[in-house]
């Protein structure tokens, strides 16, 4: 067996790469390492890199009727709580966007409406714009409406995030479909919906799992608005906020609840993982 020979540049570039793998891999190494350590460990100086791991932790996180039983004194966290408001309002963020966004897209695709682009790029700018320029002027709206602190409230100012997105990676998926197949199928006889649900839709498919991965860990992650917009509803990132009390660290229950927030969007990217390695040009062709 050959082995191809390292020229200094080919060494001088896997060199680089595990560099940049290292940097990049180190704080989530670091949080898993907090999680699984004790509070007297993790202010240590110098860093221990070898301890006893502990599940206190998450056991604090979780434990709904906790009060004060622990090294860390009164403290009562019910992490599941915010878990479930995440996954309820990120899952429901997702569906809306899904409904609303799919036809968007192919409109904008396939129809000839005036200022198609200008209206295209007016909606992606909701994309990039700063999440306070929305969430204040709807604070008192919400309250006004009772729509503060509810499920409902939480999954429509979503659609600023999770909407543009799923417009525009629609419209994309959508014009690498080559139109033919479409004209084919309405020159059979097939209505202009059945085209859509039947043709479309299905060659849409990979596309979409992915673009609703991407949008739902866009909702998942999302701070400002769960943070001004619920108080009972809030999601994981703003519960998170309470282990952060003036003169007391709960760092390592903290990084426990990090290694949480992070564990469902690497489940949904394994599970999704046999779609978006089939690529939506595969599909059409086929």
């Amino acid at each position: 067996m050959r082995f191809k020979r390292l020229t200094p540049a080919s060494l001088f570039l896997n060199g680089l790469v595990v560099v940049c793998t290292l940097i990049l891999t180190f704080p989530l190494v670091w949080i898993v390492m907090m999680s699984l350590k004790q509070q007297a460990e993790v202010m240590t100086l110098p860093p221990r890199f070898v301890f006893t791991p502990t599940f206190e932790n998450f056991r604090v996180l979780f434990d709904a009727a906790q009060a004060g039983a622990t090294s860390y004194g009164t403290i009562k966290v019910d992490f599941l709580t915010p878990v479930a408001n995440s996954v309820v309002i990120s899952l429901g963020a997702v569906l809306v966007s899904l409904i609303a966004g799919v036809p968007a897209g192919y409109v904008l695709a396939r129809r000839d409406i005036p200022r198609k682009e200008d209206i295209a790029f007016f909606i992606l700018g909701f994309r990039f714009a700063p999440a306070l320029l929305v969430v204040i002027p709807l604070f008192s709206v919400f309250q006004t409406v009772g729509l503060y602190d509810t499920y409902l409230g939480m999954i429509w100012v979503y659609q600023v995030v999770t909407l543009p997105m799923i417009i525009w990676l629609s419209r994309s998926y959508i014009e690498d479909i080559p139109k033919d197949i479409e004209e084919a199928a309405a020159m059979d006889g097939a209505k202009p919906f059945r085209v859509v649900w039947h043709i479309v839709l299905p060659l849409l498919k990979p596309g979409l799992i992915g673009a609703s991965l991407l949008i739902f860990l866009l909702a998942w992650h999302n701070f400002a608005l769960g943070l001004i917009l619920s108080s009972t509803k809030a999601p994981v990132t703003v519960a998170l906020l309470k282990l952060l009390n003036p003169g007391v660290q709960f760092y390592p229950v903290m990084a426990a609840g990090l290694v949480v927030t992070m564990i469902v969007p690497i489940v949904l990217i394994i599970l999704a993982q046999r779609h978006l390695e089939r690529g939506l040009t595969f599909g059409a062709v086929k």
